[in-house]
């Protein structure tokens, strides 16, 4: 007999219940299968807007080194890029056209945003990393990595009373912001002090970067 591995509780479904919607951006989101239709057009051209605005934050961040390049963050800032904006370069972020071209050369690498799974466990958002590996590093100690994630995140808040209720988009870009900080730390596992230091410190960052760049009003 064959037994399943049982998921840990995080790892909520992400294809079943889900309809794969096209958005103004021209890519393709996955949104939660209920409310009316123009409701669920509306979380995928959110979803798209989230796409667009963290990439404007990237953009700014690569383009501003000189803020962070020699501090502790910096190495979770280009871990950061390598996760959401594969393939993409110096040549690209200082284009004019940044945003659209980060899309364009991720390919098939191109970063998953998705809303998030209905749930009694009061998850709002997750960064869920996938195909973790283990780095080797000195003393025969290995250093463990997810060079591949999706965030998830709540768009609708009473989406089983009302799903046609969508929160405040200022909410869910926090929302947003909070998750990427996930990326910056590496965090691979899910722990009850995922966010403890340097979390605070990383996420005070992103939320300046944020504001910097105009994405997030305070």
């Amino acid at each position: 007999m064959v037994h399943k591995i049982k998921k840990p509780f995080w790892d909520v479904e992400e294809e079943i219940g889900f309809v794969n919607v096209k958005a103004w951006d021209g890519l393709y989101y996955k949104v939660w299968n209920s409310g009316q239709p123009e409701t669920i057009q509306n979380v995928a051209n959110i979803l798209a807007n989230v796409r667009y605005d963290i990439n404007t934050l990237l953009i700014y961040i690569y383009q501003h080194k000189q803020e962070w390049e020699n501090e502790p963050i910096a190495f979770g800032i280009y871990h950061t890029f390598d996760i959401h904006t594969p393939s993409s370069n110096g040549d690209i972020f200082n284009n004019s056209d940044a945003n659209n071209l980060i899309n364009y050369k991720a390919g098939k690498k191109l970063f998953n945003y998705q809303e998030m799974t209905p749930n009694d466990l009061g998850i709002l958002g997750l960064n869920k990393p996938k195909e973790v590996t283990q780095i080797p590093i000195n003393n025969n100690k290995n250093y463990e990595i997810a060079t591949k994630r999706s965030i998830f995140l709540t768009i609708r808040p009473n989406i089983k009373s009302n799903p046609d209720k969508i929160e405040n988009y200022n909410k869910i870009l926090d929302l947003v912001i909070h998750e990427l900080t996930h990326t910056t730390c590496n965090d691979t596992k899910w722990k009850t002090d995922n966010h403890k230091h340097p979390y605070p410190v990383y996420h005070k960052n992103m939320r300046k970067f944020a504001s910097e760049c105009g994405i997030l009003k305070n």
